[in-house]
């Protein structure tokens, strides 16, 4: 997990300003790019979710054939 999120903070921070703007916040759009990526998660969520409406989900998947959940923490 923590590659994507690297190349992603690398291209936010490399891209280069368009002719004319007066400026970019780089931090804020990777800070949005980020929440974006935290709000796609499903399983078990940590406490510290940032994205409130979003719960727990897909933890039953697989049940009725034997697949069980398994949690990854990064």
């Amino acid at each position: 997990m923590r590659s994507p999120l690297l190349l992603l903070s690398l291209v936010v921070v490399v891209l280069p300003l368009r002719h004319g703007e007066a400026g970019a916040d780089y931090g804020q759009a990777l800070n949005k790019a980020l929440l974006f990526f935290e709000a796609q998660r499903s399983g078990k969520l940590p406490p510290n979710q940032r994205v409130q409406w979003r719960g727990d989900s897909a933890l039953d998947d697989g049940h009725s054939t034997g697949v069980k959940y398994i949690a990854f923490h990064c």
